[in-house]
């Protein structure tokens, strides 16, 4: 086995942590027929590994992950998968991370969903809840546990209340933490001081790593002792995020608090522009050359020509 892939706990724990570091929450390009866009795809990844990135996750709500039909989420998967080892070849080193969102309407249908793109080669699959009802802390360890018993890879709890309405407590978390096959959790809430009671409820597990998804938040997340990031800013700025993971690790806070700034004002300048995040991701990185087309998937819209003047005022940040 590679270093890149994962590691097997033990007794003394796990080798050092795959998720230390910045893993884009890539955006999932679209053709006009709003197939997989899968050449854009394996741009984005391997551009994002290129700008320092440890890894990237797809199939995200960055992703629209939960809009796709199951079979794109696979392909998905498989085009990053194939992408990072194409790079990994090129240069003679380790690849970078394959983490895949799964999402569902029911228990049966996220296992079914796990499954699937283990087989497709994910490293790990971040776990969304379903959000039709609001679940109690112990509706979701119930829920996170049954799935990693059942899953051929590790996962991780993807904690998202503000979208979903279901929130984890630190006891809940460290109750996930005890289980082999959840390795970790993102935690995109706004809420810093609760990110930090649950990197102080895992902290006696070395195999257990708490990620941050939140990027106006994410020095605080970092000088908190989060593991690393997974953000949809890293789109854009990814050699950014990577700076400012340095400077908190360097004792840097100035230059930390700087480069946060400019972060914040980004992800302000994205929420300006009066479209979902995953339209303006897109339509910035069409701005920018990087994909050829800025489709979402339905309900969302895609931005039209009218706010494109937005994006780029955004992307001055």
């Amino acid at each position: 086995m590679s270093t890149s892939e994962p590691s097997t706990r033990t007794d003394a724990g796990v080798a050092p942590s795959r998720w230390h570091g910045s893993l884009p929450a890539l955006v999932t390009p679209l053709t006009p027929g709003r197939d997989v866009a899968v050449d854009d795809v394996a741009v984005l990844a391997r551009r994002a590994v290129a700008d320092g990135a440890v890894g990237v996750l797809v199939a995200g709500s960055t992703g629209e992950g939960t809009l796709l039909e199951a079979e794109q989420r696979v392909e998905l998967t498989r085009t990053a998968r194939r992408a990072l080892e194409d790079l990994a070849d090129e240069r003679d080193g380790a690849r970078a991370t394959v983490l895949a969102g799964a999402s569902g309407p029911t228990v049966g249908a996220l296992d079914d969903d796990v499954a699937r793109l283990a087989d497709a080669g994910a490293d790990a699959v971040l776990v969304l809840a379903p959000h039709t009802y609001a679940l109690r802390p112990e509706e979701l360890v119930d829920l996170h546990l049954g799935i990693a018993e059942r899953a051929a890879v590790p996962t991780l709890v993807y904690h998202i209340p503000q979208l979903t309405g279901s929130a984890l407590t630190p006891e809940a978390v460290a109750e996930l933490a005890a289980h082999p096959g959840v390795w970790g959790m993102k935690d995109s809430s706004p809420d810093a001081a609760r990110r930090s009671d649950f990197v102080a409820a895992t902290a006696h597990r070395a195999d257990f790593d708490v990620l941050t998804g939140h990027a106006p938040s994410l020095q605080a997340a970092l000088e908190a002792g989060v593991a690393g990031s997974i953000t949809a800013i890293a789109n854009l700025r990814q050699r950014r995020v990577v700076e400012l993971h340095a400077a908190v690790a360097d004792g840097d806070p100035a230059r930390a608090a700087d480069l946060q700034r400019g972060l914040t004002r980004l992800s302000d300048g994205i929420g300006a522009v009066g479209a979902s995040v995953p339209a303006v991701l897109k339509a910035a990185l069409q701005l920018d050359g990087v994909i050829a087309e800025r489709w979402c998937r339905p309900p969302l819209r895609s931005v039209g020509p009218e706010r494109l003047d937005r994006v780029r005022t955004a992307l001055m940040s």
